[in-house]
């Protein structure tokens, strides 16, 4: 709309006054001091021996030096907070991370970066929550098996702790009992305690709260703490205390649970589902023991579920004071991607060096991603840390249709229990008004879809629904018949669908057919009008029907944002239709009676499916080499892992990612797998390792030139480029005509053995010195990999692999390359008003190096209201020019355009970071090329090297607060011959085949207050080969939010 003088002179200034109140706001940071972590610590400090654990060893915090050094960090922390005394301390941390989170103004974040003493500051982010036969299908039962090998399931896991940093737990569920039964059956009211008292190591205690008291830790779950800074009001699923939240279609409860008990719950539990046996169920390591963490809760005012970073670094660093082996985190940004330098993953280095694996989960945002969410990056990027991708198994729980006439139609169902009763199709049981052809009513949409009923109580009501698959959830098509009145739902596939059956928690006697089951089942209904259905027989089947693993579509994608030379994910493991324990579907009368003390409803168990679900596989799993091998570094175990893991089924997927146009997103490739789907059995004797150290890492670090705790000392500890981090996969994103990888074994077997090297990558030539290595029991060798591009094309990445072998083992690690012609840093920062920055080109060409500038410009800044929008059509209306809620402002780019960059930002919309807005960007030809949706305001979309044409800037009101707001967008356009601030860029003129070259930028006089942006392209024959751009703000920048927007646990459709 086009704003009058006055109206836009007071809507300015209601922005303004908006803005100036979000200053003296207090929010969420956390602050990172200078000094070393106890786990990390090394003698620097007068007096203060080093507490850093020795290889293989654990921190000891009660320890005399361990607390002499706890108590300089707190009088150092107590000096830092002092400056800023009116702000409140919400945490602080002192093991796996130095510093501590706080609620601060934007005076405060700027008094705190000028203190010496502050290494970095960032702004508290929100993220999300992204087995029974499982055992089976990984072998961790067969004969001669880690089980096996370990003593058998009794003894799988043994006073092995796991810490399970996640949404709570639900301790009645049998899967956390410390006893048995007289049927031998874990049980909570048995009779025989099978546990003893929790390792001597074991250091942490179980937290009381609303409806938890000590009585719900026992032998089996040792720990239980719950974290929680904001003093904001919990929605009614909630309670305050370690106990999991309520489930159901209101609550976001069960996966701290599901996490949990597919890690280390017992073997032999009891699973049910509404009532209904699925036989025994067992975590990975059954004889683990279990520490929850609870970080996640759901809010009252959104009722949405989130995790505070600064509550996970608390739970982080109280995990390893406690004593846990092994760390899950099932927790990741629904964008995707992330930084070596974030709170948490410095927090999982700490624990790294303090003797502690991590498993991660890598996303949920993979190719088949639906709207109006888009694909994104694989997140917790870090090498330091295990990120697992979701793979397929192939175990199914089966029931039957059983038909008036005899037949049985086998399908899918975990919960199949409806006595025989006539059937309906929804085609016949729609509303008055409703058409029968009608593609909602023949898929069973309703309430449960946000959409109006299609299903006629009056004709659904004590009949068992037949629905065709295809459009919404499967889950929500069994939750709209039960709200009809049905007594069981058949779900069949159709013509041109999906036709796999699927495992689903579903709230109603429900059973799912492929197409042939649901075509007779038709048939017999179309010849048999008074026919009835009965649906039950629940049992097992290995699905022949489907290859496994598969990766799945959903699992995020790599490559690494942070660095593409850092592989991830690192491996995949089953994730897709698990069966673990859950919590209750309860109404809001029943979860008060719990938060009182009252009885706790029995447990239940349901199929989740996400990289959630994967990771606790591959902890479970390390705490089972951790048993085996108490002497192996987390490094050790990711490497056994890795180098024994083997290829998945193809998936038929060939497409791009938006993140990096030279890569594919097939699930067999290492973007989809990483390494290959684990192999436990194999893993426990993996041959050769490849290990590392804090010093090492802290090496990478440096050579990133990232600074933080653990890399605050360069000049000391040296520096080593991203490519020869001594990881179990070698990946080198810019090979400039040549380039050697370095790395070291370690020979973990029992025996001396000699290991031949083979080495294959099309286009390239490998060469491996020495191509054979002579190792004693635990020596070491280092070898070199050369790669010489002779017919890969320039920016395509190829795959291949390296082998050693020996016989006997063989070790293989994911052999990854891309030629390139220029390598440049994409982006440099400055808060200088005048200023200098030198960037260091690597070059794959001999000749003429052009460089081509713009800026350093301010932003175009357009202000207007926006309301609230539909969110399911918002892309649509965005491609058709706006509609109410969606605001489309043209930005022209001219040809030649090195960047372009679209910001809005908390700070200039009034709600701040309760209004959540989205963003989508399409160009010319109405093609989306970028969007971001966090759960605020903080939306950023840049584009490198853009196409001329008019683009679509959307601003979408996903959730306004109180259903309207006044914002700014921020544009910046970067095309050539833009000038300001003086801005200049040194080129060397000439470049060198496999050389480097340094560009020197400089600017002066920019004015304050403002963020500026500029840009150098690096032209090679007339094109340009790369961008970096350099952003100037002048404005004393606060760190900027970025809050993960969450949802329900993956479900198929």
């Amino acid at each position: 709309m086009k704003l009058r003088p006055v109206s836009l002179a007071i809507l300015l200034l209601a922005a303004s006054l908006a803005q100036s109140a979000q200053a003296q706001e207090r929010r969420s940071y956390i602050v990172q001091l200078a000094d070393k972590p106890a786990a990390s610590y090394t003698g620097h400090v007068a007096g203060l021996p080093a507490t850093k654990p020795a290889p293989g060893a654990r921190i000891d915090v009660g320890a005399a030096d361990v607390q002499a050094y706890l108590s300089y960090l707190d009088t150092r922390q107590a000096a830092v907070a002092g400056t800023v005394s009116a702000a409140e301390i919400t945490h602080q941390y002192n093991v796996v991370f130095n510093g501590f989170s706080a609620l601060l103004t934007d005076e405060e974040v700027r008094a705190l970066k000028k203190n010496s003493g502050v290494l970095s500051i960032s702004a508290d982010s929100i993220l999300q929550l992204d087995t029974s036969y499982t055992p089976s299908f990984l072998g961790l039962d067969k004969p001669g098996g880690i089980w096996e090998q370990l003593g058998g399931k009794t003894h799988a896991g043994e006073d092995v702790i796991i810490g399970i940093v996640d949404s709570g737990i639900w301790p009645e569920n049998t899967a956390f009992a410390d006893r048995l039964d007289e049927n031998g059956v874990p049980s909570h009211s048995g009779n025989n305690v099978v546990y003893g008292a929790p390792p001597a190591s074991w250091q942490g205690s179980c937290q009381t709260g609303e409806g938890f008291s000590a009585d719900n830790c026992n032998n089996k779950l040792i720990g239980a703490r719950y974290y929680r800074a904001s003093s904001a009001a919990l929605h009614w699923t909630e309670f305050r205390s370690p106990r999991d939240s309520v489930a159901g279609l209101t609550g976001h409860g069960g996966h701290g649970t599901h996490t949990a008990s597919t890690a280390g719950g017992n073997n032999g539990a009891q699973a049910t589902s509404n009532g209904v046996s699925l036989g025994k169920a067992s975590g990975m390591a059954p004889r683990a023991r279990i520490a929850a963490y609870k970080v996640c809760w759901t809010a009252a005012s959104t009722g949405r579920n989130g995790c505070a970073t600064a509550d996970s670094v608390a739970a982080i660093d109280q995990a390893v004071k406690d004593g846990v082996n092994v760390i899950n985190f099932s927790i990741g940004p629904n964008a995707g991607g992330g930084a070596f330098d974030e709170a948490t993953e410095q927090a999982f280095l700490g624990a790294a060096n303090a003797g502690v694996f991590v498993a991660t989960s890598g996303g949920n945002s993979g190719p088949s991603t639906p709207a109006p969410d888009v694909p994104a990056p694989v997140s917790h990027i870090s090498p330091w840390l295990a990120t697992v991708a979701n793979s397929t198994h192939n175990r199914l729980y089966a029931g039957n249709v059983i038909l008036s006439n005899g037949s049985k139609l086998e399908g899918a169902s975990s919960n199949a229990n409806t006595p025989a009763l006539p059937l309906i199709r929804s085609r016949d049981a729609g509303l008055a008004g409703v058409s029968p052809t009608d593609v909602n009513l023949l898929r069973c949409y309703g309430a449960a879809d946000v959409t109006q009923a299609y299903l006629d109580p009056a004709k659904v009501a004590g009949k068992v629904l037949v629905c065709d698959r295809g459009g919404n959830v499967l889950v929500n098509k069994s939750a709209n018949a039960k709200t009809a009145g049905a007594a069981g739902v058949i779900i069949a596939n159709v013509a041109g669908g999906a036709n796999t059956i699927i495992n689903q928690a579903h709230v109603l006697s429900t059973v799912h057919l492929a197409q042939a089951q649901g075509d007779a089942l038709k048939a017999f209904m179309a010849a048999n009008p008074d026919g009835t259905a009965a649906l039950g027989d629940i049992h097992t089947i290995a699905d022949t029907t489907v290859q496994a693993p598969i990766v799945s579509d959903r699992s995020s994608r790599g490559p690494n944002v942070a660095n593409a030379n850092i592989l991830k994910p690192d491996l995949s493991a089953p994730g897709t239709n698990v069966l673990a324990g859950v919590t209750a579907d309860l109404t809001q009368a029943e979860r008060d009676a719990v938060a009182a003390g009252g009885v706790a409803p029995a447990a239940e168990w349901a199929f989740y499916s996400g990289t959630s679900m994967a990771s606790p596989h591959v902890a479970g799993v390390a705490a089972l080499l951790h048993q085996q091998h108490p002497d192996w570094s987390p490094a050790a175990i990711k490497s056994a892992l890795m180098t024994t893991a083997f290829n998945t089924y193809p998936d038929g997927l060939n497409g791009s990612v938006s993140w990096d146009a030279t890569a594919k997103n097939s699930g067999q490739l290492p973007w989809g797998q990483g390494a290959g789907h684990i192999a436990p059995n194999s893993a426990a004797d993996p041959g050769l390792v490849y290990d590392l150290s804090e010093l090492d890492y802290s090496r990478f670090l440096c050579g990133l030139n990232i600074r933080t705790q653990y890399s605050s000392n360069c000049a000391v500890t040296g520096s080593i480029a991203a490519y020869n981090l001594n990881l179990p996969s070698l990946t080198a994103a810019n090979v400039l005509g040549t380039q050697t990888l370095t790395r070291t074994v370690t020979n973990v077997g029992s025996g001396s053995a000699v290991y031949t090297a083979s080495a294959s990558l099309p286009g390239y030539t490998v060469a491996v010195t020495p191509a054979s290595l002579n190792l004693a029991p635990g020596a070491k060798a280092q070898f070199q990999v050369k790669l010489t591009r002779t017919t890969a094309p320039l920016d395509t990445w190829v795959y291949g692999a390296l082998s050693w072998t020996d016989g006997t083992h063989t070790v293989r690690s994911p052999l990854t390359a891309r030629g390139s012609i220029l390598v440049s840093t994409p982006l440099v920062k400055s808060e200088a008003a005048t200023g200098s920055k030198v960037v260091t080109l690597g070059t794959g060409f001999a000749g003429p190096l052009v460089g081509v500038k713009s800026g350093l410009i301010e932003a175009v800044r357009d202000s207007r209201t926006i309301g609230q929008a539909n969110n399911s059509t918002a892309s649509a209306s965005c491609k058709a020019g706006g509609a109410p809620g969606v605001n489309v402002h043209n930005v022209v780019v001219p040809a030649g355009t090195l960047a372009a960059r679209f910001a809005t930002y908390d700070a200039e919309t009034t709600g701040g970071a309760q209004t959540d807005m989205d963003m989508e960007v399409y160009n010319a030809a109405n093609v989306l090329v970028g969007s971001s949706g966090n759960q605020s305001s903080n939306e950023q979309v840049e584009l490198r090297l853009p196409a001329a044409g008019t683009y679509k800037v959307c601003v979408i009101g996903y959730a306004p607060q109180n259903g309207q707001a006044n914002y700014t967008l921020s544009s910046w356009v970067l095309a050539p011959g833009l000038s300001n601030g003086g801005f200049k860029a040194l080129m060397p003129g000439t470049a060198f085949m496999g050389g480097t070259a340094s560009v020197s930028l400089g600017w002066s006089n920019l004015a304050e207050g403002k963020r500026h942006l500029g840009a150098v392209g690096y032209q090679i024959a007339g094109v340009i080969q790369g961008v970096t751009v350099v952003e100037v703000n002048t404005d004393d920048p606060v760190p900027l939010a970025q809050d993960a927007r969450g949802d329900k646990p993956v479900l198929a459709h």
